[in-house]
């Protein structure tokens, strides 16, 4: 059993620590992005830097998750992962028991 809880707990932290340096990562990328929109580097795309490119990035910019958010989202998900490991790593567990004590082949 306790074999089973360090595998969900693993689980859990290793899903939460990719999740959230992914979107870290990914979010960097896309802010370098907006950074060759704006010519003058004022931290907003103004109507003379506004082109067809920059509204599409503007409103794939105002569906994205931010890093603050994807810190909080990945948690539910992350514990889901490893509970659905932690109850693999259980039944693999009792399958491995009842074929060892359990059933007789002769």
């Amino acid at each position: 059993m306790s074999k089973a809880i360090k595998i969900g707990f693993i689980a859990t932290i290793l899903v939460y620590l990719l999740g959230v340096t992914y979107t870290y990562y990914s979010n960097q990328k896309f802010s370098q992005q907006f950074e060759r929109f704006d010519i003058d580097k004022n931290g907003t795309i103004d109507d003379y830097e506004n082109s067809i490119q920059a509204e599409l990035y503007l409103s794939q910019m105002a569906k994205r998750k931010t890093t603050n958010q994807g810190i909080i989202i990945l948690i539910p998900v992350s514990i889901l992962i490893g509970f659905i490991c932690f109850a693999m790593a259980i039944l693999f567990n009792k399958m491995k028991t009842i074929d060892d004590n359990e059933i007789n082949y002769q």
